[in-house]
């Protein structure tokens, strides 16, 4: 089965947990939204992961999911989330993505985050050192790659159901 996996990252992490998921797919076609053009209908797998920042995935994804929910939603698809508060993935996904896009996911998960200051630029860069302060000692922010084998297993559950 074709597989796409795209993907917008503005520090890295969306981009690290999607190459992450192309070495396990390697057949797979790794595209970066802001670099690539991408014809979905080419593609019997759709994989799309976001980045959130203050509660939103990122525009170019969010304009992308308006623009082709009708063949999104006759696919095989899954979303995940890159975010430094895995607790509100929930949240996340109620504000960014359509009831119907949802309802007819694969899976859609978090991938949970970091939180890196040296990453950011301007007002990113004071609210992740607000942030950090704000959270020491109570949690740590972390990818979850317990979450990014999910996501794998349920997509390579499909390719065998459906003899890929």
């Amino acid at each position: 089965m074709k597989t796409l996996i795209l993907y917008a990252s503005k520090t890295g992490t969306t981009e690290k947990c999607a190459q992450k998921i192309k070495s396990e797919i390697p057949e797979s076609k790794l595209i970066n939204i802001y670099e690539g053009t991408i014809n979905v209908e080419e593609y019997d797998i759709v994989i799309i992961g976001s980045p959130i920042r203050m509660g939103m995935i990122d525009k170019k994804i969010k304009k992308f999911l308006k623009q082709h929910e009708k063949d999104l939603a006759k696919k095989k698809v899954a979303y995940f989330i890159c975010c430094g508060f895995p607790e509100c993935m929930k949240k996340y996904y109620q504000e960014n993505f359509s009831s119907v896009l949802l309802e007819n996911a694969i899976i859609y998960t978090t991938f949970g985050g970091q939180m890196n200051i040296e990453e950011q630029k301007g007002l990113d860069k004071m609210i992740v050192k607000m942030v950090t302060k704000r959270i020491k000692g109570r949690k740590e922010v972390k990818v979850l790659d317990e979450n990014i084998e999910k996501l794998l297993q349920k997509v390579k559950d499909v390719m065998l159901i459906n003899g890929a």
